[in-house]
């Protein structure tokens, strides 16, 4: 007579059969409860992900909506400033789209497959390259914002719009060329047999050696400058209230302070979404759960499915908050919302008084 190998355990699920012949270990119902567990989480979490990105891509889209005509009626001089806002924006989106395909289409629609890579790898490269193109434009709106406030005269005469255009280009078009080589091998990883064979033991470690580095580098080089920028900023306002000469401006330089502080903040919660998935890498191939070499490793599972969550929730932070710090920290727009708000608080009882006329 044939027993199971979950027939002594406390509690039993309806995976059990696809685990009968995993014999290969001690503790078969701890390891099926652990594989249950983070089966039910992983479900939780990516309904509650997929909604808090969506939210996300809300706000940056009507974030993106103000800026744009604000952009149109500007001088000049202001434009150079907020085509960093504009690009801010639509990078937050693509990578908000990005993540949401590839965590709805990978995780609840797509088999692995070779077939895979063509698909995986337009997303990876192009959520990777608003990922640097977002470091280079905080980075970018930093060095202008400085150069604003300490050199006014080369701020106005010499940084043109056209500067500040080409500026823009070659920050992204930087990050694409980094980003092509990190997607197609991030692609290759999720689609085993595909046109690049790149196996745990050979090509993965590698590859995310090379990506944390690329990255590690990016990041200290973003924070160290938002600091630079920062200390200089708050030290030159020391130095105008120390000689009583800080004019009229200071309500704009406190803003200038609060959207560095932002970057700031904003940059540290990003460093710590990209060192979350390498704290908690599995030594087993994408989509290995379901065999016994999955089972064997299902606490290692569980601690993936928590740390991909986690991950998840920083980027959503900065996301969601990203568009809310631009809007707060800028004068014009932080107007035009407040308007916005306005006009519709003041519609709210004509349209509830229309309402009530109506025949029933």
């Amino acid at each position: 007579m044939n027993h199971s190998l979950f027939e002594n355990c406390s509690y039993h699920y309806p995976n059990e059969p696809s685990f009968e012949n995993c014999t290969l270990t001690t503790a078969p119902c701890v390891l099926i409860q652990d594989l249950n567990t983070a089966i039910s989480v992983n479900f939780y979490a990516y309904y509650v992900t997929i909604s808090l990105f969506s939210v996300a891509a809300l706000a940056n889209c009507y974030c993106l909506c103000i800026t744009v005509p604000l952009f149109f009626e500007m001088e000049e001089e202001s434009k150079k400033r907020y085509i960093f806002l504009l690009t801010r924006c639509l990078s937050c989106i693509c990578m908000v789209f990005s993540m949401i395909l590839t965590t709805s289409v990978f995780e609840q629609i797509l088999t692995p497959s070779s077939s895979n890579f063509f698909i995986y790898a337009p997303l990876a490269i192009a959520s990777t390259t608003c990922m640097f193109g977002l470091l280079g434009s905080y980075v970018g709106l930093a060095l202008l914002l400085y150069i604003g406030v300490m050199y006014p005269m080369i701020f106005k005469t010499q940084i043109s719009l056209r500067l500040v255009y080409l500026m823009v280009s070659s920050i992204y078009l930087v990050s694409l060329l980094i980003s092509i080589p990190i997607g197609i091998f991030q692609a290759a990883i999720q689609s085993p047999g595909g046109l690049i064979n790149c196996t745990q033991k050979t090509c993965v470690p590698w590859v995310n050696l090379i990506e944390f580095i690329i990255s590690g580098i990016c990041l200290v080089f973003t924070i160290a400058i938002l600091f630079f920028v920062f200390i200089s900023l708050v030290r030159h306002n020391q130095k105008l209230k120390r000689t009583d000469t800080l004019s009229s401006s200071a309500s704009s330089m406190k803003r200038v302070r609060r959207r560095l502080g932002w970057a700031i903040i904003a940059v540290i919660f990003i460093s710590a979404a990209q060192i979350i998935p390498y704290l908690y890498l599995l030594d087993v191939a994408p989509h290995d759960v379901d065999t016994c070499n999955g089972f064997y490793r299902s606490n290692k599972f569980m601690g993936e499915v928590i740390a991909g969550f986690a991950e998840s929730l920083v980027w959503i932070f900065v996301f969601l908050f990203d568009p809310i710090a631009n809007i707060f920290c800028d004068k014009k727009m932080s107007e035009k919302v407040k308007n916005q708000f306005k006009t519709l608080n003041d519609r709210m009882p004509n349209a509830a008084l229309a309402s009530s006329l109506v025949p029933r």
